[in-house]
């Protein structure tokens, strides 16, 4: 399986949007600043997945939520929330 998932950082009130197959290691990785892109926004916290069967269907959904804006990310993690 392959996870697209939206992360955020309070600190820097940021998101980053990005694809795993192991999403528990890669919010590990972004936390402790291997990568470059998110190195300043510790702590991340996820905020959305969606998983696949293939990468290439996670890539697909990857690109096109990358080409929205902040506002589209914030629908759609408001609409996958549970309701209280």
């Amino acid at each position: 399986m392959h996870t697209v998932y939206i992360i955020y950082s309070p600190t820097i009130d940021q998101y980053f949007i990005g694809q795993t197959k192991d999403l528990r290691i890669t919010l590990w990785q972004h936390n402790a600043k291997t990568n470059p892109a998110t190195a300043e926004g510790k702590p991340w916290e996820v905020k959305f997945t969606q998983q696949f069967a293939t990468r290439n269907e996670a890539l697909s959904l990857e690109m096109k939520l990358k080409k929205k804006d902040r506002a589209h990310w914030e629908e759609l993690i408001n609409s996958a929330q549970p309701a209280a």
